[in-house]
């Protein structure tokens, strides 16, 4: 018996891209943003900042806006700037962070409102 080439008034090679396109669509449109061991401790960090909570009081949510990995080219070590705004109960900020390479934790460099 042969296989039919038309299924539902398209071919199956139409039927083929549908479906790709389809797949790589949700992949794009998945949310990347995977809870990870370190962007856990990194909130966790945040939540902690005295100025973060006397700004806001109590912290809804955090999430990543923009990360930056930058390589000085006299020889100093590299970095990870990494700007999260932070939602919570009186307001919102943006909170930027500094993590050198090789070293453990990071330091607040810039708290500011939206």
């Amino acid at each position: 018996m042969p296989i039919p080439s038309r299924f539902f008034g398209i071919t199956a090679k139409q039927l083929l891209v549908l479906v790709t396109v389809g797949c790589v669509a949700a992949y794009l449109f998945n949310n990347h943003d995977e809870t990870l061991p370190e962007n856990l401790a990194l909130e966790t960090f945040i939540r902690d900042q005295e100025q973060v909570g006397e700004q806001v009081g109590a912290v809804l949510g955090i999430a990543l806006v923009r990360q930056i990995q930058a390589y000085p080219a006299n020889g100093a070590p590299g970095y990870k700037r990494s700007t999260y705004t932070v939602e919570g109960e009186r307001g919102r900020l943006m909170v930027t962070l500094k993590q050198v390479e090789g070293e453990a934790g990071a330091e607040v460099t810039e708290i500011r409102r939206p």
